[in-house]
């Protein structure tokens, strides 16, 4: 069985779920034949550029701008005309599903949907299979696609907005959204804070916003320091890392760009964090609540209002929140014990075996 994994680069995330699903099968059934590519090295340069770095200068630099073009994305989402454009700028991807002759696209951006829907419609003889990850934990329109056999979402909410907007419940499967194998497995606190230099029996804040660092974190770090153990991710930016770094606080680690997440989050009590799909999924499957800040407007306020909802997470507008929700957590264990109870319900132990086996049954 050939099976092609495609993600964009437009954020982390969903690069990251696709090299889960690709790191796991590899694993576990050989027998599949898997690759994984980003679709954009197949559309031209300047798409790339609006797709990948377009996005990160918005987040980063015009936020208020990114959130007019993603309301107003609600509105063109289900334009045909867009899905056109997409098939046509992505002409070299159709050439490769071709000729390398892919049975399964595994799909984590909603570019592939749109440009695969379009394939299907004018090749109504091809036996492409199409399977959407939906890798946030709200619903956008712009991921329906005609083309999609089957959804794989991260929890009954998106499941019902996918009802909702008239998909068959036979096509959605609520198994979560896939980490890494790494983040299922189970490493004992002591262990993991042996690794870290960490103490294990201080209250933990894990503080991290992706790969840019984007936040007031050496704010909030400051206004937490000596009263707990944080542990702060600074990504990509340098000068934020090197700042920390020369304050010297107590229990204060700092970190750059790393690769074991997992490990830092098996000391944590606490994810200090902005509400992206995949971050949120690695805390549920460590079980470890989040609070959320600094949030992308649009994509990562909705993530958050609806893990709020279930009560694994909790929002805040500023410092003095922040502040509030942390030190309830750490102080009330009742409050805390229902998070860990509400990330119970929603978290999913299975996701990678559940999605292989649908691989395997087509």
């Amino acid at each position: 069985m050939k099976v092609l994994i495609v993600y964009a680069q437009a954020g982390a995330g969903h690069k990251k779920a696709a090299e889960a699903l690709d790191a796991y099968l590899k694993n576990a059934h050989p027998e599949i034949s898997a690759k994984v590519i980003d679709i954009l090295d197949y559309t031209p340069k300047f798409f790339k550029l609006l797709y990948s770095d377009g996005y990160t200068f918005l987040i980063s630099r015009l936020a208020w701008l990114w959130y007019i073009l993603y309301r107003l994305s609600f509105l063109f989402s289900k334009n045909p005309l867009f899905a056109y454009f997409d098939y046509i700028t992505s002409q070299p991807f159709i050439r490769r599903l071709q000729k390398e002759k892919y049975e399964i696209v595994l799909s984590t951006h909603f570019l592939a949907n749109n440009v695969i829907s379009v394939y299907k419609k004018k090749h109504p003889e091809s036996p492409l299979r199409l399977i959407s990850i939906i890798t946030d934990y709200n619903l956008h329109p712009i991921w329906i696609g005609e083309g999609v056999d089957v959804y794989i979402v991260s929890c009954d909410y998106v499941e019902n907005e996918l009802i909702r907007r008239g998909i068959r419940a036979d096509k959605i499967k609520d198994y979560g959204i896939p980490a890494h194998p790494k983040f299922y497995s189970t490493l004992e606190r002591k262990e993991a804070a042996l690794r870290l230099g960490a103490n294990p029996a201080q209250f933990t804040v894990l503080i991290m916003t992706g790969t840019f660092g984007i936040g007031p974190i050496e704010e909030i770090v400051k206004s937490l320091a000596g009263n707990l153990q944080l542990l702060v991710i600074c990504g990509r930016n340098r000068q934020l890392y090197n700042r920390l770094c020369a304050l010297r606080l107590n229990l204060v680690k700092v970190y750059s760009l790393i690769d074991n997440v997992d490990e830092l989050m098996s000391v944590s009590d606490v994810v200090l964090t902005k509400a992206g799909g995949l971050t949120i999924t690695e805390s549920l499957a460590k079980g470890v609540p989040m609070v959320f800040f600094s949030n992308i407007p649009g994509l990562e306020t909705a993530n958050a209002e609806v893990i709020a909802k279930y009560g694994a997470g909790f929002t805040t507008e500023n410092i003095e929140d922040i502040k509030s929700v942390i030190f309830a957590l750490r102080d009330n264990r009742v409050f805390y014990e229902n998070a860990l109870r509400s990330i119970k319900k929603i978290s999913s132990a299975n996701t990678l075996e559940e999605i292989s086996h649908i691989l395997l049954d087509f």
